[in-house]
Parts: structure tokens; sequence; C-alpha cells
């Protein structure tokens, strides 16, 4: 049963604390680039409004799968992509791309690993709670696109 299983509070709440910061900002950028109209000159600002919260969501969603994912099912695929030269030299040319694209927007990527920080921290609780993995990513992606919406909400709400 789900509420006979500890919940983990203080993990939780610094979840959707953080979660509601990138909601916030999320917003804030995301008003500043409709109103500027460079990138959704052909879109309704209503249109483009909900185009970039649901890519948001969708960017939640796909990071609670990628942290709910089993270990073992990355650990194959690795393990098979990396035994061709080729495909190694490949995956040293995109790990050095990712590093220049990190060290040059270092601020973006210091906000994805709070990001990821927080829902890592709560997964990990999850798990030593007894969660199964589905109810796990069920909480995570409910907890963090709850956070996100606050946010978006606070921001709507105290501009």
């Amino acid at each position: 049963m789900l509420w006979s299983k500890k919940i983990p509070w203080l993990s939780s709440i610094l979840l959707l604390l953080t979660y509601g910061v990138f909601g916030w900002s999320y917003t804030s950028w995301g008003t500043s680039v409709i109103e500027s109209g460079s990138l959704f000159q052909a879109l309704e600002k209503d249109l483009a409004t909900i185009f970039l919260y649901s890519v948001g969501g969708v960017l939640i969603i796909l990071l609670a799968i990628a942290f709910t994912a089993p270990i073992s099912l990355m650990t194959i695929s690795l393990s098979t992509w990396l035994r061709s030269e080729t495909r190694a030299f490949l995956s040293i040319f995109i790990g050095a791309f990712a590093f220049a694209l990190i060290v040059q927007k270092i601020t973006l990527f210091a906000n994805f690993l709070l990001l990821l920080s927080a829902a890592l921290l709560v997964k990990l609780d999850l798990q030593l709670a007894g969660y199964t993995r589905w109810l796990s990513w069920l909480l995570l992606t409910t907890l963090c696109l709850l956070g996100f919406a606050g946010g978006i909400l606070a921001f709507n709400i105290l501009r």
C-alpha cells in the first residue's frame, strides 16, 4: 500500500522548491522570449506560451524516466556500443563536444545539476523506503511537475 510506507518529506519538499524555482526562471525566460517575438513570430502569444510550458513538462517527464530507468539497461547498451573502434571514436568526439558546451554554458549546466541532484535524492529516498520502480517514477514525476507548475503559477500571480 502506498500510505503504509514512509514518505521522504524533507527531500520531497526540497524537490518541490527546486522545481518551483526552475518553473519560475523558466517562465521568466519564456516570457522574455515570447515578448521579444524573435522565436515565435508565426504563433499567437497564448499558443506560444502553451507550447513552451508543454516542452518544459515533457522535458521533466523525460528526466524522471531517465532517473528511474534500471542501471543494467544502460550498461548493456553502452557495452555493445563501445565494441567498435569507430563507435568509440564517435563517443569521444561527442563527449568532447558535450564538454565544450558545458564549459561554454556553465550556468545552464549548474542549473541542470541542481535539478538532477534534487530528483536523485528523492529517488534514493523512495528506493530506501521500499517503493517499486513504477511507483517511485509516478511519485517523482508528480512532485517534479507540481513544483514546476507551482513556479509557473507563482511567477504569473506575483508578476
